[in-house]
């Protein structure tokens, strides 16, 4: 059975790494399960077999003594192995539960590993991640497994154990339970196999399910959902596709006819002819009472192969636990290799850097799984220490810029390079730590708000006052400290005495996350439509703050917001993956081209009190 085989040998290779007294504790445990009940077995039939010579003697009596020893060693025997088998089963369960933690760690790990995001766009490897998460098929978790192995090797052990005290009988009978059990086990074991295995090839349609279910269990959705009246909806597509993924897996799940009439038949057959036969020698008077005892025991413990849920559980692990471990292997390779030449070329990135300008030379870049290409042939000089703003349509590649300076994705063709040196050859974490940057997506952390603004710089997150200041260069501070809790309120009211903020208060926070990090050593700004939830009015303040804020700073704003734009020192206009036009708003606007026609565009749209238009 090389699938479960296999399967229980990755568990048993781990389970030292989780905690090694525990699984000592639970193999010899096992072993004394398996071994405790051929021992009460075989005394058991020893006792039966003295007892007329102990009556014939009476008390005092060797027979007797010996009648009465048997009997204490079994009850021994019998406390023991009450004693062996709750242990085995407390050490199976906690084991099982540090192993889940175990592997969600070891593939946190691996997955966060690679310096880029490419991997988690990845369908097959959100495939896999989807076990990890324990939702749909993957509910059979791996401790389940661990809690299910000590039964199953306990009961294979002592059904081992019992075939051999079969051969002291008639070695051809105990030879033939030695083959037919494990092969009924073999084809059993196979179909529990491809049960799991089709589960894993539904993780797809199953995180589609999973997506509707969470779309009406989360708040995000939940106005949407009420005003559109989408409740129905979800519910039913949820019912249909929860069906369809589970199709398959039902179907897999079936009985085979054939498989089970002819593995049950064959093992009827092998248990009535090996009950006929000891009945059969007892008759006749080749067994004494006490060996027949000690048969007719070993003969009900050889049917312990007799396949369970246990089975079903060791079989989804054959599944499960490798894929685990091999997508941690998968991605701990994929960033050993990405980071192999940077370690072997590349100095430690300075504190300073960039001290003279950051370069996109002959850049080009498309997205996995796409051959259209984002940027292609791109040339740009970032002077440090400078700001520089980017627009453009939606699409041009803006963003896609910022991405690749953070080092979340590599350049397919070109290079970039950071005071002469190529990033490629940079300590992604060094650099990163030299990067702030508020995204258009940025997250919004229930947390509390000392850990939404000091995951900036996770290393000084216990510095409150340059929190403060970078809460303060926002505008962010009055509004923190009117929290209940201040800087300890969670910003979630998915939680007790937690609040939420309103949508321009959630990015002056993650603005202050940015500025945190500045605080922190970071010399690169990057500022991803910074005003997108602002209102007017705090708009117009963080407009008056902008030069303050970007003072001595590398700063990249993107932004369709040409009040913003236009404070910065240099402005380029990305169109088709190259640069358009390249200028001060003043050059810009005197040269006529698509960033005027912009800019006079959303101008027309506001007025100033005096009535000249004015972004």
């Amino acid at each position: 059975m090389p699938e479960t085989a296999r399967s229980i040998l990755i568990v048993l290779r781990v389970l030292p790494k989780v905690g090694r007294a525990r699984t000592w504790t639970l193999g010899v445990s096992v072993v004394l399960a398996a071994v405790l009940p051929i021992a009460i077995a075989v005394t058991t039939g020893l006792l039966i077999g003295t007892i007329v010579d102990a009556v014939k003697a009476g008390p005092g009596s060797a027979a007797a003594g010996t009648a009465t020893g048997l009997l204490v060693a079994i009850g021994a025997l019998v406390v023991a192995e009450r004693a062996v088998v709750p242990v085995m089963a407390a050490s199976a369960a906690t084991l099982g539960r540090d192993l889940d933690r175990y592997l969600q760690e070891r593939v946190l790990t691996a997955v966060n590993r690679p310096g880029g995001v490419a991997h988690l766009e990845d369908p097959a490897i959100q495939d896999e991640i989807r076990i990890v998460r324990g939702l749909g098929m993957s509910a059979y978790r791996p401790s389940q497994t661990v809690e299910a192995l000590p039964t199953v090797l306990a009961n294979w052990l002592g059904a081992l154990g019992s075939v051999v005290v079969l051969f002291a009988f008639e070695w051809w009978l105990g030879l033939l339970w030695l083959i037919a059990w494990p092969l009924v086990v073999y084809r059993m074991q196979r179909d529990y196999a491809r049960i799991g295995e089709e589960g894993y090839k539904q993780s797809t349609e199953l995180r589609g399910v999973e997506y509707t279910r969470d779309l009406a269990l989360s708040g995000p959705a939940a106005k949407e959902i009420r005003v559109w009246g989408i409740k129905d909806w979800l519910v039913d597509r949820f019912d249909r596709s929860w069906r369809r993924a589970i199709g398959p897996v039902a179907a897999a799940r079936r009985p085979r006819p054939l498989v089970v009439l002819a593995s049950s038949g064959a093992i009827l057959a092998l248990n009535a002819a090996s009950f006929g036969l000891l009945a059969f020698a007892a008759i006749r008077g080749n067994l004494e009472i006490g060996a027949l005892a000690v048969f007719l025991n070993a003969l009900i413990s050889a049917n312990s192969y007799a396949v369970g849920d246990e089975h079903f559980y060791l079989s989804y692990a054959s599944v499960t636990v490798p894929k685990l471990l091999s997508l941690e292997e998968r991605l701990t390779a994929n960033a050993t290799e990405g980071e192999r030449a940077p370690r072997a070329l590349t100095a430690v990135v300075a504190p300073d850097a960039p001290a003279k300008a950051i370069r996109f030379e002959g850049v080009s870049f498309h997205y996995p799984r796409s051959e259209r290409p984002v940027l292609e042939n791109f040339d740009l000089e970032i002077a440090a220490g400078r700001s520089l703003a980017i627009v453009g349509e939606n699409g041009a590649g803006k963003t896609t810029l910022v991405k690749l300076l953070s080092g979340l994705y590599e350049p397919t063709g070109g290079r970039i390079t950071v005071d002469g040196a190529a990033l490629s050859t940079l300590d992604p974490q060094q650099w990163r730590r030299r990067v702030a940057a508020l995204f258009q997506d940025f997250s919004r952390y229930h947390l509390p708000v000392r850990d939404n603004i000091g995951l900036g710089a996770p290393e000084h997150a216990g510095d409150l006052d340059m929190m403060r200041a970078a809460a303060e260069k926002v505008g962010v501070l009055d509004v923190i400290e009117a929290l209940p809790h201040g800087w300890d309120t969670v910003l979630s009211r998915e939680y007790e005495n937690g609040v939420d903020l309103s949508g321009g208060q959630w990015q002056r926070i993650a603005l202050a996350r940015a500025l945190f990090a500045v605080e922190a050593g970071a010399r690169v700004l990057v500022l991803d439509e910074p005003t997108a939830a602002l209102d007017v009015r705090a708009e117009a303040d963080l407009y008056e703050r902008f030069i303050d804020l970007t003072e001595g700073l590398t700063t990249i704003l993107i932004s369709h917001r040409f009040s913003t734009v236009r404070r910065a020192e240099r402005i380029i206009v990305v169109r088709d993956g190259q640069v358009a036009e390249d200028g001060t708003h003043e050059e810009l606007l005197a040269l006529g081209g698509r960033y005027a026609h912009m800019f006079n565009l959303q101008a027309g749209r506001f007025h100033t009190r005096e009535g000249a238009p004015d972004a």
